[in-house]
């Protein structure tokens, strides 16, 4: 098996996740971005709800992005299955996307079907 390697800071951590998921999901680089943040607010201990006032505004102020290009962005996530309505109606991240990370370090595994 392959296996590829890169040390990074927590900092970066959710940025360097989104960007190496994307050559697979093919986002924007505005919805990287608000994906990467979505990740973060998740990781902070909003997982029942990644879709605040507060997590809007942030995310508009830190991009400099109009609410109805958030909405947007959102819309994609969405449609590509990133972010899902919970069992309290509220967005959530899905399961499968959400980093899980385990003595300091991110495992990552694709598997890539040649049909």
């Amino acid at each position: 098996m392959n296996i590829l390697r890169k040390k990074l800071s927590k900092d970066t951590l959710y940025t360097e996740y989104s960007k190496i998921l994307n050559g697979v999901l093919q986002l924007s680089k505005r919805e990287v971005e608000v994906f990467s943040f979505l990740l973060k607010a998740d990781a902070e201990g909003n997982k029942d709800n990644i879709n605040t006032r507060q997590i809007r505004t942030d995310i508009i102020n830190t991009y400099k992005i109009s609410e109805a290009n958030l909405s947007r962005y959102l819309g994609v996530l969405k449609d590509k299955g990133l972010i899902l309505k919970g069992n309290n109606g509220k967005l959530i991240l899905n399961d499968l996307v959400r980093p899980i990370v385990m003595d300091t370090v991110l495992e990552l595994k694709f598997l890539l079907e040649i049909v």
